[in-house]
């Protein structure tokens, strides 16, 4: 789930089938409903619920499914029975195994969806695996077959081990580790990336004693999460760029979204992505100029997000706006709060009013809040 599409009916779900169905930015409509077709058709799918899933996807009906005529409440209904039964067909064939990350950004359609899987799949030969912040009051905690686990901060030990995978054959001094141990508080996420900060300090201060012959400096541990990512990304060269851009973006984004931003050599672009990957800010799937990527960790999207300028970010953000509906005219039309939420940050209110108004028709069409 999204922090910018809590509001959007079905984001997580339509974001799984598209990637399920191999979906690429510059499939034409026919070429979707020839990939929804093959992937529905594992499943032995009815004409009438693929064509319940061909709406949400927002895909014309070229007439190969029958006209949905139903009223917003029934059309909602339907769609989600339909979500069920595919999830028990998927089961009937084997054991199947879903995990729904950031419950606590989903929007409430997709909860509603959520809640009826956990219901279903006591029957169901599944697992369903859900992740959320401490805030989000899970309404199906408590039930017979449901299972919670708190994920507490880790202990010294782990700590210890973590720190111990990352230094690798390197050493480093007891009282660095130590510290680390003790500013991280047991955050996996701060101890991954204060260490790695640390290390990466540690590599550029050793090459410029090789060359200088002056002795080692004390190993500085950052004083914060934040001041750990900043000094990495600072470390990036040109590929802090990239990472900024694709922090306006989203945290997750596409290879063919962010080049029609960065107007950067395909090469450059290539490289700047590889050294993002490279040190563990960045995973991608799939392959260019189909892949897409995904930022470690919404605090390490926030980072890179927070070290643009007020000025050049609204400039920046323009820039996307005008890439989605320039180029990405799909993604314009089918997610408008996104096209607005560029607008809004970019300062183009009066565009910005007129999107939000037509993201909001779109998810009282689709009963999102219903």
């Amino acid at each position: 789930c999204s922090p910018q599409h809590t509001d959007s009916a079905f984001y997580p779900i339509i974001s799984q089938m598209e990637r399920a169905a191999g979906f690429v930015h510059d499939d034409i409509p026919q070429a979707r409903l020839d990939k929804l077709d093959m992937m529905l058709a594992q499943t032995s799918t009815s004409k009438q619920d693929a064509a319940l899933f061909g709406e949400m996807l927002s895909l014309p009906n070229d007439g190969r499914y029958p006209a949905v005529d139903l009223a917003p409440e029934q059309r909602r209904q339907r769609t989600l029975e339909a979500l069920t039964t595919q999830v028990a067909k998927l089961a009937g064939q084997r054991p199947v195994l879903m995990i729904f990350e950031d419950a606590h950004w989903a929007d409430p359609t997709s909860l509603e969806t959520l809640g009826r899987t956990v219901d279903q799949i006591k029957t169901l030969p599944a697992l369903l695996i859900v992740t959320f912040r401490a805030e989000f009051n899970a309404p199906w905690a408590g039930r017979s077959h449901v299972t919670s686990v708190a994920l507490n901060r880790l202990g010294g030990r782990e700590t210890a081990a973590i720190i111990a995978r990352l230094v690798g054959n390197k050493e480093l001094p007891s009282d660095v580790m130590t510290e680390i141990v003790e500013r991280t508080d047991g955050i996996p996420l701060f101890v991954e990336e204060m260490t790695k900060a640390v290390l990466e300090a540690d590599s550029e201060g050793a090459a410029r004693r090789t060359v200088a012959a002056v002795p080692s400096p004390t190993l500085a541990v950052p004083a914060s999460l934040q001041a750990s990512l900043m000094a990495r990304l600072d470390r990036l060269g040109p590929a802090k760029e990239v990472a900024q851009i694709g922090a306006a973006i989203g945290r997750q984004f596409s290879y063919a979204l962010l080049a029609a931003v960065v107007h950067k050599p395909e090469v450059e672009l290539g490289a700047a992505l590889d050294r993002l990957m490279a040190a563990g800010l960045l995973f991608r799937q799939g392959v260019p100029p189909y892949a897409s990527y995904l930022f470690k960790h919404a605090l390490v999207q926030d980072a890179a997000y927070g070290t643009l300028l007020r000025e050049p970010r609204r400039a920046l953000h323009a820039r996307i706006a005008e890439a989605l509906e320039n180029q990405f005219a799909d993604t314009g039309e089918n997610q408008p709060e996104l096209l607005a939420r560029h607008c809004t940050e970019a300062g183009l209110i009066e565009k910005a009013v007129g999107l939000w108004g037509k993201a909001g028709q779109r998810s009282l069409e689709r009963s999102a809040l219903m």
